[in-house]
C-alpha cells in the first residue's frame, strides 16, 4: 500500500524503468515523497508520452464498458476476488492493478476493494478481450464483506497514478498533479501535489487568489470561475419574475438561471446553477502571476 517518505530534494528529480513487468513500479501507485521543505510528490506512471515540466496532469477517464457491470458469477463472504463480462472493449493484462473494484448497487452495493498489486505479471489479473469475463485478484486483507450475485453492479477503476496524462481542458478525470521535471515515456516519477510549484498559466492569474485546472488550455491553471457554455444561438433574457434564463433557439431553457439581486443595491453576485455551468477543480493558490503562455509560481493543494 502507498506510504510516505522523507527524501533529498534531488529525488523528485528521478525517474525509473518498471521493475520487472510494465505495471509495476520501485515504489506502490501513489506513493508519497516529502521533501525538506515540506513539498510533496506522488509517485505516478507516465503515459506513452514525454512528459512536459510545469504541466498538470491527470488520470486515464474510466472506461465506460468496465463500469456498472453485472457480476457474472456469485461470490461468496471472504471471497478473495471478484469478476464480471465486460462489453465492447479489452482489458490490458494488469491494467487495473493498485486500482478498486467497488459494487455500486443491488445485491453487495457500497464496498470498495483493492486489487493486487502486479509483482508478476498477472498477478492483478489477467488481459481480456472485448466482451470478455474480467477477474480481479484482490490486495492481501481484502474480502468480500457482504456476497455478491449475479445482478451486482460493479465497476473496475484504475489507479489513478496509472498512465497519467497532460489534463484536458476542462480535465476528464481526476487531476493527479504538476510535473516537476521531463520523464521518458511509460516511466515512473513523482509529481507534485503540494507546495510551490511552477505551472502553466492560462488567462490572468491574480497572487493571493485561487486557481483551478484550466478550462481552455490542457495542463495548465485558471483563475477559480464559474463559466458558463452556451451555443452561439443561445439568448440571455429577462422572465417575468426578474430573474435572468438563457434560452436556446426553439426558446427552450437550456437548465439553469441566473438569479438577479434587486437593481438597488450597489454590489451584488450572482448564482449559477445547472448542467451547463462549467468549471475545473481547484488546485492551488497563485503565489507569483506571470503572463499567459508563462509559468506562474502556485502554492498547491491537491488532494
Amino acid at each position: 500500500m502507498p506510504q510516505t517518505f522523507f527524501g533529498p530534494y534531488d529525488e523528485r528529480n528521478q525517474d525509473y524503468a518498471n521493475s520487472g513487468n510494465a505495471n509495476l513500479g520501485r515504489f506502490p501507485l501513489g506513493h508519497t515523497l516529502i521533501l525538506p521543505d515540506d513539498r510533496q510528490y506522488r509517485f505516478c506512471l507516465n503515459d506513452a508520452t514525454v512528459e512536459i515540466a510545469g504541466r498538470l496532469y491527470q488520470s486515464v477517464a474510466a472506461v465506460a464498458d468496465h463500469t456498472t457491470r453485472p457480476a457474472d458469477v456469485a461470490r461468496a463472504i471472504d471471497a478473495v476476488l471478484a469478476s464480471a463480462t465486460l462489453t465492447g472493449t479489452a482489458a490490458a493484462i494488469d491494467i487495473y492493478a493498485e486500482g478498486v473494484f467497488h459494487t455500486g448497487d443491488l445485491v453487495g452495493e457500497g464496498y470498495t476493494y483493492r486489487i493486487k498489486r502486479a509483482f508478476t505479471a498477472g498477478a492483478a489479473h489477467e488481459a481480456s478481450v472485448a466482451s470478455g469475463v474480467l477477474t480481479v485478484n484482490f490486495a492481501a486483507g481484502e474480502m468480500i464483506q457482504v456476497a455478491l450475485d449475479t445482478t451486482s453492479s460493479v465497476t473496475f477503476t484504475r489507479n489513478r497514478y496509472h498512465q497519467v496524462l497532460i489534463a484536458a481542458a476542462p480535465p476528464t478525470a481526476a487531476v493527479t498533479g504538476v510535473s516537476p521535471g521531463v520523464a521518458a515515456a511509460n516511466r515512473f516519477y513523482w509529481s507534485q501535489v503540494k507546495g510551490y510549484a511552477a505551472v502553466l498559466a492560462s488567462g490572468t492569474l491574480r497572487a493571493g487568489l485561487p486557481v483551478m485546472a484550466g478550462i481552455t488550455t490542457a495542463g495548465s491553471v485558471e483563475s477559480t470561475k464559474r463559466r458558463i457554455q452556451v451555443g452561439a444561438s443561445t439568448t440571455l433574457v429577462l422572465t417575468s419574475n426578474g430573474s435572468f434564463a438563457f434560452l436556446d433557439s426553439g426558446g427552450v431553457t437550456t437548465g439553469f438561471s441566473i438569479l438577479a439581486v434587486s437593481s438597488s443595491v450597489a454590489a451584488q453576485g450572482i448564482d449559477i446553477t445547472g448542467g451547463i455551468a462549467q468549471n475545473g477543480p481547484t488546485v492551488g493558490i497563485c503565489v507569483k502571476a506571470n503572463p499567459t503562455g508563462d509559468h506562474a509560481l502556485i502554492d498547491l493543494a491537491i488532494v
